[in-house]
């Protein structure tokens, strides 16, 4: 499953339930992080855990954090557990990973140095 345009691209991993998103993710609508994300949500009805990499995505606007949050909720209510990676040269990742840990602490959010 793939989802990819010039400027993004969400695609799954090596390892089931392993996603990695690269790129400016500047998406115009909730609408569009909803079908970008979509493969990553229906991944989570089907696995136990899966892991998501941030590392390589530069920029995420404020929908597409939104857009992440709703995928921990589902992810929630379907008793999955995530695993979010990041990098700290990214700015805005390090700053997320705070929120989101403190929003839903049964994730788990690494940033590598």
């Amino acid at each position: 499953m793939k989802s990819e345009r010039a400027d993004y691209s969400v695609d799954a991993g090596q390892s089931p339930g392993t996603w990695l998103l690269r790129g400016v993710m500047r998406l115009d609508s909730p609408e569009a992080y909803a079908r970008a994300f979509e493969p990553i949500v229906a991944s989570l009805a089907k696995l136990p855990s899966i892991s998501i990499d941030l590392s390589q995505v530069v920029f995420l606007n404020s929908s597409g954090i939104r857009a992440l949050a709703d995928v921990l909720l589902v992810a929630r209510e379907k008793r999955c557990q995530v695993k979010l990676f990041g990098s700290a040269a990214v700015p805005w990742q390090k700053k997320l990973a705070s929120s989101l840990t403190a929003l839903f602490p049964e994730i788990v959010m690494r940033i590598d140095r």
